[in-house]
This record gives structure tokens, sequence and C-alpha cells, in this order.
């Protein structure tokens, strides 16, 4: 799973597993069960859509989650389609 550190001073996280990850670029693609671990402690799970605006895809009117999805896949929320202006 890709998750990202909860704060940018954050550059290494050992997970429940034991191992060791390099967050030099805050993003990482780390195991599940430290993903989880990470997310409990402030860090979060990009989202699919990145941070560019593209025009595709959807936004969830709740919690701004990019999903490719009418409905939000991490809270559950209406997601409606992007528009560029």
């Amino acid at each position: 799973m890709r998750v990202a550190t909860p704060n940018e001073k954050c550059v290494e996280i050992q997970g429940p597993t034991g191992r060791t990850y390099d967050f030099g670029k805050g993003i990482q693609n780390v195991h599940p069960r430290d993903a989880r671990a990470i997310v409990a402690e402030g860090g979060f799970i990009p989202s699919a859509l990145g941070t560019t605006r593209t025009g595709l895809g959807y936004r969830c009117t709740a919690c701004g989650f990019g999903t490719w999805f009418s409905k939000c896949s991490r809270c559950g929320g209406h997601a409606a389609r992007e528009v560029l202006h």
C-alpha cells in the first residue's frame, strides 16, 4: 500500500512488522499492517488521482478524496465529476 507520512519532517518509520521505511520523498510503499499503523498515527493514503487536476474522475463532496467512481471509496459519500475552469 502507498502511504504518506503524518509530517514532512518524518523521514523514517519502523512499522509493527519490523520493517524500516525511508519517507524522504513523503510517500512510500509499505506492508498493509504497517500502513494501518502509520494511518493511525496521522499518516494518510494518497488519492488515486494524485495532486494535479486533470478534469478526469470524481471528487468526493464530503471528504475531498479523488476517485474514478461516483461513490467515494474512502467514506462512501457522493463524488461529483471534476470540471476544469
